[in-house]
């Protein structure tokens, strides 16, 4: 039978949670050595830890008073190597409270106490691999007791956190792992998995959206797309409503005297009935309801059963929305869709169905309900009324009935079929060929681990192989893409952080430039061999065309508009000037997006990209490329000096490092603006800003971000009073764009939370998150105003024409007339919009800083930029693993030997 250590030791090197929460127990302490405490570490059980008057006093906080405590240091390390060993590995680690060990650090500084770093000490028992279900529950159990025993030994508010850090753990398993959980235990309440597929089809609606929607935008004309949902048993359920039905018709009838025992306690069920005939006669069937009542009628049963579950109709205010259903709307919407709900309801539940609905955040519904003197099936009813939606561009259809998606299907032909069953309840009808079937709307927040590797392949004396899962980055352009409420902060990657020496530092900035610089050169010369003949603006032309450098598509920039801005000056033999729109500050103010306010690898490897393109350029036209940039950092949002002058400051630092100070120069907008349109320009921009602000204050008087926020960004592109055709995006854009960036209040909630439903700001919201919501609403609508403001008083004054015949470079898809760059290519994200990273493979890139704590990346501090905030993020599977403790003098967190030569700009 394999080992616990050998199963472990090789997977908390290859797997981000296990090397950042557990640690193997070995004759010299915790492997791998914890790289926060040179002076070592001990591993010491729980039941002994907790007790009240055992032997070892500890901090659940760490070494900083500001870190959460026991929630972060205790319950998810133990929760989650639980869950990890099993979910991937297949391993039952040993819960049992007298077993499982906590890791301690002695902390000087508290006299002579201990400190919890954050890490479960597997240790003692043989672990089980391919475990039963007995041997889970077991399992179960005792991590259980684990989680009683930690609650006991708390007060208040972290006492009740213990649980709810369980359920959050606990959530997204394998199917066969949930299976497995499902016994007679405490935690079996919060297991949770998807279907198999269901993740993939609520995507590939998702894309479907984000496609049609993409080709309107190149349509005038074109239908909005949209998704249909059905709302009893697909947006909603009525569980409240089920189990209220079945009590009422399970007391005595004629038939049964004693009542109907199933019905009459109908939570002890382990699946409920529905009305639907179909799903009525399974319920009948698998619950032996003929063979114990035969003298009931099970279809009378079921009509007072269907009279129960409609009746008061004041009783569908108790219908909860599905999991996962507001975020799909949401992701529907942010796409360029619209939600449509089809539903058998009448129009004299229009009041309850809106109020549920409201209650989640859905407001202001599109609803198309039957009629009150309904008298045709509600399937031909539903597609009848499609006519109602004919502005609307169908893509997919969301029902539990398969004789509403025939209807629907035959009303709407090209239309994607999904059928939903929802958990807890007899499935009814079995999908038809094509049909895809969900339970709920949840998508898998996370992406899926490569398969677990089969232990009966590997050899009893050898390390077992770590799964190939490592931490990836998201690739995400927005905030809003990414699923907020179920990322983790992970503070212990605190105690992980990695210190690179300057010298280390500086060789990896000089293989860096040394290598941009052999990649230019290199482009150039392939685009001389393959233009031979040709112009310089030509050759130039194909440079900027080359796939490491090249954004968006070919026709955006023809060679045309490049001869139009390159010729002159090669005709004069001087170099080529571009400019480039960039660097206005970092986006830390939510620490969502960046984790500090200043320039990390992110910019400096766009920087280094740049000066790559003028090496290309230089290979084919000599006299090079002269690039300005300019940068906006006070231009379109008002901020202080001390915000972006260490920022400019640290760039200026960068370029010198870069080797770029020839070659390009960064320079305030306005600046140049001053320059260029003179200062007459500059004395009217006050009252032409005035002017536009006046005129859209005045035109968005009555609405109010704060109370109805999408419908006042909806109404706000009616009523905006800039021509049509005016350049530049609409106030609703530019508000979606800023409402990540802008500053918290003071003292505001979690962010995370914040931001998941942002939106929904109504009476169901906790006081305290509603208050921040609407703040955050309020201090986004006033940027976005003023950055439209500026932008149209920009368009009066000219500010397109500067610096012109150049090469206008952008780093989004380009518009006609601008040449789209790549950047540090393989994310579209700006490297102010985020934290500079490097991925598993060395490629610099950037991500959202929540989605990096995620991922358990680490941080990694430079002298180029500090200890205040890393210099760039990488995954903790990069570490080297300790078999000993460090020493005060040396940083203990090292990357593996080759990372760092392995650190390199993306080629595309």
């Amino acid at each position: 039978m394999l080992r616990l250590d050998d199963v472990l030791t090789g997977a908390v090197t290859g797997d981000p949670l296990l090397r950042l929460y557990a640690a193997v127990a070995g004759p010299g302490g915790p492997w791998p050595a914890h790289p926060a405490y040179p002076g070592g570490t001990v591993a010491v059980p729980l039941r002994a830890l907790v007790a009240p008057d055992g032997p070892h006093r500890y901090e659940p906080k760490g070494r900083r008073t500001d870190l959460p405590g026991p929630a972060e240091f205790l319950v998810r390390p133990l929760v989650t190597v639980f869950r990890t060993a099993l979910d991937r590995l297949g391993v039952l680690v040993d819960t049992d409270p007298d077993v499982v060990a906590v890791e301690l650090a002695p902390d000087g500084g508290t006299g002579g106490g201990a400190v919890a770093t954050g890490r479960v000490v597997v240790t003692g028992r043989l672990p089980r691999t391919a475990p039963g279900a007995g041997d889970a529950d077991r399992a179960a159990r005792d991590l259980a007791r684990c989680l009683d025993l930690v609650a006991a030994s708390l007060d208040g508010a972290e006492r009740s956190r213990v649980w709810r850090v369980a359920a959050e753990e606990l959530r997204f398993l394998r199917p066969e792992t949930a299976e497995l959980l499902r016994g007679d235990h405490a935690l079996a309440p919060y297991v949770h998995s998807l279907p198999p597929g269901q993740d993939g089809t609520l995507r590939r609606v998702l894309d479907l959206v984000e496609e049609r929607a993409r080709a309107r935008r190149a349509r005038p004309g074109a239908r909005q797309p949209a998704v249909l949902l059905d709302l009893d048993f697909v947006t909603l359920d009525p569980r409240r409503r089920t189990l209220h039905a079945a009590r009422r018709v399970g007391g005595p009838r004629p038939g049964a005297p004693d009542g109907i025992l199933e019905l009459a306690h109908p939570e002890l069920l382990s699946l409920l009935p529905t009305g639907d005939p179909p799903a009525w006669e399974r319920f009948v069937e698998a619950n032996g309801l003929r063979r114990a009542y035969p003298e009931v009628d099970p279809e009378a049963l079921r009509q007072d059963f269907c009279r129960a579950f409609h009746r008061p109709w004041s009783n569908l205010g108790w219908d909860e929305l599905t999991e996962g259903v507001v975020r799909f709307v949401r992701d529907v919407e942010d796409r360029g869709g619209a939600v449509l709900f089809n539903t058998g309801r009448r129009e004299r539940v229009r009041a309850w169905t809106e109020e549920v609905l409201a209650r989640g955040g859905l407001l202001r519904p599109r609803l198309l309900m039957m009629p009150d003197d309904r008298d045709r099936p509600v399937a031909a009813l539903k597609a009848v009324h499609l006519a109602r939606a004919a502005d609307l561009d169908v893509v997919a259809v969301f029902d539990d009935l398969a004789e509403n998606r025939a209807a629907l299907a035959r009303a709407l032909p090209g239309a994607r079929l999904v059928a939903v069953a929802l958990p807890g309840y007899v499935p009814g009808d079995e999908p038809e060929d094509g049909t895809e079937l969900i339970s709920t709307f949840e998508r898998s927040p996370r992406p899926a681990p490569a398969p677990v590797p089969p232990h009966a392949a590997v050899r009893a004396d050898s390390p077992a192989p770590a799964p190939a899962h490592v931490p990836v980055l998201s690739h995400a352009t927005s905030v809003a893409e990414l699923p907020l409420a179920e990322l983790r902060e992970r503070p212990v990657l605190a105690g992980h952080a990695v210190r690179l020496s300057r010298a280390e530092s500086t060789a990896l900035v000089d293989r860096l430039v040394d290598e941009a610089l052999a990649a230019g050169y290199e482009t150039g010369a392939r685009a001389a061999r393959l233009g031979t003949g040709e112009t310089a603006p030509s050759l130039v032309h194909r440079v900027l065309g080359a796939k490491r450098f090249r954004r968006g598509a070919r026709d955006a920039y023809p060679l045309a508009v490049a001869e139009r801005d390159i010729r002159p000056r090669v005709e004069r033999g001087e170099p080529i000037r571009a400019v480039l729109p960039a660097f206005p500050v970092k986006q830390a103010d939510s620490g969502l997006k960046a984790l500090g306010p200043l320039p990390d690898l992110a910019e400096f490897g766009l920087l280094l990209r740049l000066r790559e393109l003028a090496a290309a350029v230089a290979a084919v036209y000599p006299p090079g490329l002269r690039i300005t940039v300019l940068t906006d950092g006070n231009h379109f949002r008002v901020r202080p000096r001390a915000a972006t002058a260490p920022y400019l400051a640290c760039l200026d630092r960068y370029l010198r490092l870069v080797g770029a100070g020839e070659i390009l120069e960064i320079r305030d907008v306005d600046e140049v603006a001053a320059e260029e349109l003179g200062p007459g320009a500059v004395r009217a921009r006050g009252a032409i800003e005035a002017r536009h602000r006046a005129a859209l204050e005045d035109a968005y008087r009555d609405l109010d971000v704060a109370r109805d926020p999408r419908a006042a960004l909806a109404r706000s592109r009616t009523l905006d009073p800039a021509a049509p055709g005016t350049p530049g995006p609409a106030v609703a854009d530019l508000f979606r764009s800023l409402v990540h960036s802008v500053p918290l209040p003071p003292g505001a909630v979690d962010p995370r939370i914040l931001y998941a439903d942002l939106y929904h700001v109504g009476p169901a919201v906790p006081s305290e998150i509603a208050h921040d919501r609407r703040a955050v609403l309020r201090a986004a609508w006033d940027a976005a105003l003023h950055y439209a403001s500026v932008a149209r008083t920009d368009h009066d004054l000219g500010y397109d024409r500067l610096l012109r015949p150049r090469i206008r470079l952008t780093l989004s898809i380009p518009s006609p007339g601008r040449c789209g760059l790549a950047g540090l290519g393989g994310s579209a994200l700006m490297p102010w919009q985020g934290t500079g990273a490097v991925d598993q493979r060395g490629h610099v890139s950037t991500d959202f800083a929540v989605h990096l704590r995620d991922q358990a990346f680490v941080p990694v501090h430079s002298p180029l930029l500090g200890d205040a905030q890393p210099w760039f993020m990488a995954p903790i599977t990069v570490l080297e693993p300790l078999d000993r403790p460090g020493s005060p003098d040396r940083p203990a967190a090292r990357l593996v030997p080759g990372f760092l030569e392995r650190i390199r700009l993306r080629r595309r």
